[in-house]
């Protein structure tokens, strides 16, 4: 895996609360914590294009937690099949 190094700019008093906070949350590191929240972000966002599509079709008597169910189960197994 090729890594890119990024680079972010933070007030001092920011960065201070930040690490302070950083190991409650379960991370030990910035990076740690960084990958986290990046593959939470892309999480969401497919789940949101995912539900967007889903939103187009109509089907009787299916409801939206249906979807969702459906959503997650096909992401659980996208998830599995990259591992």
């Amino acid at each position: 895996m090729v890594e890119t190094q990024v680079i972010f700019r933070l007030d001092k008093r920011l960065l201070k609360q930040f690490d302070d906070t950083l190991e409650m949350s379960g991370f030990k590191t910035r990076n740690e914590w960084f990958r986290a929240a990046i593959r939470k972000f892309l999480d969401d966002i497919e789940r949101k294009k995912a539900l967007q599509k889903l939103k187009k079709i109509e089907v009787e008597g299916l409801e939206e937690k249906d979807i969702e169910k459906m959503v997650n189960r096909w992401r659980s197994e996208k998830t599995n099949d990259n591992y």
